[in-house]
């Protein structure tokens, strides 16, 4: 059975990237039934509070538009996971997600002055550019390599690799790697 996203965080994973809690919001279990979290009412107000973005009462939450973002991210990890490129459809897409109105601005914070992008609105818009980013500026630091798909073919979950040695194999060694291993002890006990 799949590692559901409560048993996920639960075990300690710690905060990655928006981007991430979004491709990991829908999953399969063993008998290959799907789960959309974008249709669970408690996810999306999880997700704002995690990554602190502003609650949008009044405006309906667009599933559709965080499914096709969705879909764009699952398909360049895969693509990374696998050796290759980003596709020009995958890099286009997220071009236009992240393309929204507004203006840099300095800003003085605590520990001194910063440059910002300052959106027009903030609304669903914003959430999705933000989201979209955060997986470009992973894919711009040099760092997609880190990108790795869960080696238990029932979870195939998404998650960045922070290990030294960048062998990190499953997205919990407590409970994909754990039944990978027992799996595999069956299956020479049984020859």
């Amino acid at each position: 059975m799949a590692l559901t996203f409560a048993q996920f965080l639960k075990q300690g994973h710690g905060k990655t990237a928006p981007w991430v809690d979004l491709v990991n919001s829908e999953e399969w279990d063993t008998y290959g039934k799907r789960t959309d979290r974008l249709d669970e009412p408690s996810w999306l107000p999880f997700f704002l509070r995690r990554w602190q973005f502003a609650t949008l009462k009044r405006k309906p939450f667009p599933a559709a538009r965080f499914r096709a973002l969705r879909s764009v991210v699952r398909q360049s990890c895969q693509a990374l996971f696998e050796g290759g490129r980003l596709s020009a459809a995958g890099i286009r897409a997220l071009n236009r997600t992240m393309n929204v109105a507004g203006k840099q601005a300095l800003i003085q914070r605590q520990n001194g002055l910063k440059v910002e992008f300052i959106p027009a609105s903030q609304g669903w818009d914003w959430i999705l550019a933000k989201t979209a980013l955060s997986f470009a500026e992973l894919l711009a630091g040099g760092n997609s390599a880190r990108v790795k798909i869960c080696r238990n073919a029932d979870c195939r979950w998404v998650f960045y690799d922070t290990t030294k040695a960048r062998s990190r194999r499953w997205c919990s060694d407590k409970v994909c790697g754990n039944r990978d291993r027992v799996r595999r002890a069956r299956a020479r006990a049984a020859r």
